[in-house]
């Protein structure tokens, strides 16, 4: 399977990063670091964020200052309680990680992470990564800044929801630290739009003649027409229209209630989108009507050379014209024709598209660095226990990985109960385990 970075067609920048130099500690005594929390220290970073997104290989949406800014204000819980660790090399940002403290289960073990934020409507996470620090000792850095500082004890860095083509993912598999764990946790589909052919050359004859019955049936009920709403008084209009439809099925008031349109916050965040996209020509609602009315639509944002669906949405009393489909064939036909847009990404895998339009697949990773303490070993111990017997793999640990699991997970029996310590540990018995539990936990 190709990498993201290769189907996406960047596979010279690919061979680059592989390179021994790219690969190497040499940035590594050159890095300086620096904590700031809240949107105080957002907005002091607002230039080193937009500098650094503007280089991001390949860019995203969730790159863009805008995407977090909107988070923080309307998503976050607690803005002050998310930090900022940044790194600079000659006066230049190469890094920034937005993180939040929790505390959590991982394999029965409640540990103290630092975590990328996520939420139900963050479907993607990702630090900030200059291409030329991919690589380069980067965590290890990231792990002293946070090991500095006191006042929060933690024993895991957690990046949840990492896309394939990631740089810190690259960076993670070319110099993993010690305590470093890896697992694919769900994929992202995405559709090749370089011409209509090709983005439907995975669907198959029956359900292309399916979405052919489906627009002679609604041609039947009126008027079809097609907007693209990127801008103004239109996007405005499209926006509330798409807030309308999102919430007359099963999302709405008389069912699940989780439409956008109720919830203050959701709202205010997919608004905040809105407004601060558009202003880069960035945003994009597609409708799909009849005789003026809409009855589908697309809340999309634009990054680079992929144009994103965020959410979907659509008059369920029209099922039988399916217009999900009809737009969604209709949005890949605007891409095509666009010479700016090569992709269009569904962010998510979702059930529908599976078995019918068939799109291109990403894997989704998380990733788990470790701190070499008690705790640490034993969250490492359980995660890769769970691995090994995973339903979805079948296979059983090896020998010497059963020692390791045996051992760390001693170690999560007999700590799993204890509440976290107020300051990171400093008992030589760490260090004393790290080199052998590292041996028996670590792949080779």
């Amino acid at each position: 399977m190709k990498s993201g970075l290769e189907a996406h067609g960047d596979a010279a920048l690919l061979n680059d990063l592989r390179q021994p130099a790219w690969r190497s500690a040499s940035w590594a005594g050159r890095l300086e670091g620096r904590i700031g929390r809240g949107l105080a220290e957002l907005l002091f970073l607002e230039p080193h964020w937009r500098a650094l997104a503007a280089r991001a290989v390949p860019p995203r949406f969730i790159h863009a200052f805008e995407w977090h800014m909107a988070y923080l204000q309307h998503l976050a819980n607690d803005a002050h309680a998310i930090h900022y660790v940044s790194l600079f090399a000659h006066g230049q940002t190469v890094a920034i990680f937005p993180l939040r403290h929790v505390r959590r289960s991982v394999g029965g073990i409640q540990l103290a992470l630092w975590e990328l934020p996520t939420h139900p409507h963050l479907i993607l996470c990702e630090p900030l990564l200059a291409p030329e620090c991919s690589g380069s000792g980067l965590f290890q850095q990231v792990a002293a800044i946070l090991g500095r500082q006191t006042k929060l004890p933690w024993d895991a860095l957690h990046l949840p929801n990492l896309p394939d083509d990631s740089p810190a993912l690259w960076s993670l598999r070319a110099g993993p630290p010690v305590g470093t764990h890896l697992e694919r946790t769900g994929q992202s589909m995405y559709f090749r739009c370089t011409d209509p052919a090709t983005a439907l050359a995975r669907c198959s004859g029956q359900f292309k003649r399916n979405l052919r019955r489906q627009g002679r049936l609604l041609a039947r009920r009126g008027a079809v027409s097609l907007s693209f709403a990127r801008a103004g008084s239109e996007l405005d209009a499209a926006f509330e229209d798409f807030l309308r439809l999102e919430a007359s099925g099963w999302k709405g008031a008389a069912g699940r209630a989780t439409a956008i349109s109720l919830h203050p916050h959701l709202r205010g965040f997919y608004g905040e989108l809105k407004t601060r996209f558009a202003a880069a020509d960035a945003c994009l609602i597609a409708l799909l009507k009849v005789d003026g009315v809409a009855i589908a639509a697309q809340f999309c944002l634009l990054a680079g050379h992929t144009l994103s669906i965020q959410k979907i949405a659509y008059d369920e009393t029209w099922h039988a014209e399916a217009p999900g489909s009809q737009l969604l064939l209709k949005t890949i036909e605007y891409c095509c024709a666009e010479p700016g847009i090569r992709h269009l990404s569904l962010v998510t895998a979702p059930e529908w598209a599976v078995g019918r339009w068939n799109p291109e697949i990403q894997e989704v990773w998380e990733a788990y660095v470790f701190r070499a303490s008690l705790r640490g070993f034993g969250g490492l111990a359980m995660r890769r226990l769970k691995n090994c017997f995973s339903a979805e793999s079948g296979i059983l640990p090896a020998a010497g990985a059963g020692i390791g699991v045996g051992i760390g997970a001693g170690i999560a029996n007999s700590i799993a109960d204890q509440p976290p310590p107020a300051h990171p540990p400093e008992s030589g018995v760490v260090e004393s385990l790290a080199g052998p539990l590292a041996a028996f936990l670590l792949p080779p």
